[in-house]
């Protein structure tokens, strides 16, 4: 029975024939050749046919056409279906081949459309061909860019770089970036990207993209400036290879082919960016000029205008804007000589909100009048650049009348002896807290008991002995205390002092996160650590300086320059590890704090 099966089969021809579509490739790769094949039954060639047009589109390009008659083989699908009622058998066909060349981009896309003139008329065979492109196996599997808000700006103005990641069907994954530096000629304010999400490509399933704002950058200085290329490492499927096998079996060999794809590990980077950084205007500039770029509001007000001698008199200032990341000057303030002042509070905040991060400062200015009277304090202004404008602007807040009235407090009770009768004078005024001491601290006099003045210490051989040795006592105690007193004082040799502790209690914590596998917080800890270590053996503060102005401060205290670029170096790999969706093995992070405890050894001489 099977065989009676079998021999229908092969025997069940195609009946009804029908021209088709089909491409000679099971992978057509982005920017390489292929052939569309129209493949007519020679039985359904019109008689009264023209030329075949095809016009592509979406970046196809046609390149020629050729035909040819050739015999047409059923595959085992078409034996199959021959089965159900279809044909089965060979049958010779005009086959039309148009040679393409595939665009750049990948997905699924539509070559375009296939006419034919038969009688004279235009005959549409297919309006749309969906074809599949498929990023070459050469090519990179990861396409990454980086995309400025804008490329022409004045100096001081904010503006943002976006990432983009588009992953092709041979990623493999061990994403890992290798240089994310913007350079040494902007103020970044970084983007947290550790939860990038990457998303499906439409007519793309194997394709995947994900695009964040990295940072928030404002030029130091004015001209033609760069953003370095950013650089990533990770893995791919490499170029198909067929590979052949010979084998001795029973004195017979036997040769097999394999095709096999192999793990390969490269490089990628985004293109540099060239920003165009213009001069502020010097024309209308303000003599009192901020420094700040941006859109920004000002206000200041007294807490009160009217007062007594020995309160206080509290000035607020509040300043926000979309300039300098973190960065904020403080206004010029009036004259306050007829005020006794202690140092201000100043609290700074930035925030990202919308597509700008937002810097705010807050200042209070304590201030407490000398004497009564009345005080005219002249209004205070705050002048910024807005680009949006392109023109200067200005804030003013006041001017204000204080009134300082005479302290009304009770003076201290005061205890007056009677006056002496036949003087005229009065016994020495005491205050009542003297009166309570002198109370609570009478002596009862006692009777002098009859011994020798022999008796004296001080010809004792005993009390001169002690006496002797007080001395150096007293001045070895009073040399300590000055010495410790004249330390705590300084505050540059209590925070040396304090280095190395506060340095193994950040190491402790990059140890705990090591263990935790929290991979941002071993980051964090590591940059905090080396940032806090050097602000502490030099009591210079080194959060918030740009690198050329860290390199500097170094570079004065005699800091050799391969460790100055050992820094910089570790400083920026940290801050990038922390803000890029990376990947690092707990063994490359154990070497890594290995590494940046041995650099902070090399730095003790700055003790």
């Amino acid at each position: 029975m099977k065989r009676f099966l079998l021999l229908c089969l092969g025997l069940t021809a195609f009946v009804n024939a029908k021209p088709s579509l089909q491409v000679d490739s099971d992978r057509i790769e982005a920017g390489q050749t292929f052939n569309l094949q129209f493949i007519v039954p020679i039985q359904e060639l019109p008689q009264n046919r023209g030329a075949l047009r095809l016009e592509t589109r979406n970046n196809f390009k046609f390149l020629g056409l050729d035909s040819a008659d050739q015999v047409m083989r059923p595959d085992m699908d078409d034996i199959f279906n021959s089965f159900f009622g279809g044909g089965g058998r060979a049958y010779k066909a005009r086959v039309y081949s148009f040679k393409i060349k595939a665009p750049k981009k990948t997905g699924t896309q539509d070559l375009g459309t296939l006419t034919w003139m038969i009688g004279g008329e235009a005959n549409t065979i297919s309006s749309k061909i969906p074809v599949s492109v498929q990023r070459s196996y050469n090519d990179d599997a990861l396409a990454v860019s980086l995309t400025p808000s804008k490329k022409s700006i004045y100096e001081g103005e904010q503006f943002s770089v976006t990432l983009s990641l588009h992953t092709f069907e041979h990623f493999q994954g061990g994403l890992q970036a290798t240089d994310m530096s913007t350079g040494n000629d902007f103020i970044v304010h970084r983007n947290d990207l550790s939860n990038l999400d990457f998303k499906p490509v439409e007519g793309a399933r194997r394709e995947m993209k994900a695009s964040a704002k990295y940072a928030w950058l404002s030029p130091t200085k004015s001209g033609t400036l760069q953003i370095p290329s950013f650089k990533f490492k990770y893995t791919k499927l490499g170029e198909p290879k067929v590979v052949e096998e010979k084998k001795q079996m029973g004195g017979m060999s036997f040769s097999s082919r394999s095709v096999k794809q192999e793990s390969i590990e490269t490089e990628t980077s985004t293109a540099p960016l060239s920003i165009t950084v213009l001069p502020l205007p010097t024309e209308g500039k303000p003599a009192d000029f901020s420094g700040m770029v941006g859109n920004y509001s000002f206000s200041a007000n007294f807490d009160r205008t009217n007062l007594k001698v020995g309160e206080a008199l509290t000035l607020a200032i509040s300043i926000k804007g979309d300039g300098t990341p973190g960065t904020i000057t403080d206004p010029k303030l009036p004259d306050f000589s007829e005020f006794r002042s202690v140092p201000p509070e100043n609290s700074i905040n930035k925030k990202v909100k919308g597509n700008k991060v937002i810097t705010s400062k807050d200042i209070k200015v304590f201030l407490y009048p000398k004497k009564k009277g009345t005080f005219e304090i002249p209004a205070i202004t705050y002048s910024w650049f807005n680009p949006a404008k392109k023109k200067y602007e200005t804030a003013s807040a006041g001017p204000w009348t204080i009134e300082v009235e005479k302290s009304d407090a009770p003076a201290e009770p005061v205890y007056q002896a009677p006056v002496s009768a036949g003087t005229g004078t009065s016994a020495p005024v005491v205050q009542k807290q003297e009166i309570e001491f002198l109370g609570s601290d009478i002596r009862f006099i006692h009777p002098i008991t009859d011994k020798s003045e022999t008796a004296a210490p001080h010809r004792s051989v005993l009390f001169w002995i002690l006496f002797a040795a007080a001395i150096p006592f007293y001045l070895i105690v009073n040399f300590a205390i000055t010495r410790k007193r004249k330390r705590n004082s300084n505050t540059a040799l209590v925070r040396k002092g304090k280095a190395n502790k506060l340095l193994k209690e950040k190491f402790a914590n990059a140890r705990t996160a090591l263990k935790n596998g929290d991979g941002k917080a071993f980051f964090a800890a590591l940059e905090n650590g080396l940032i806090d270590y050097l602000s502490n053996l030099t009591n210079v503060e080194f959060k918030g300086m740009t690198r050329p102005q860290m390199k500097q401060e170094l570079s004065k205290r005699g800091v050799k320059e391969e460790t100055i670029e050992a820094i910089n170096s570790w400083l920026e790999k940290c801050s990038f590890v922390r803000f890029a969706p990376v990947t690092a093995s707990t063994e490359e992070q154990s070497q890594m704090l290995a590494d940046v405890e041995k650099l902070c050894e090399s730095l003790e001489k700055l003790k």
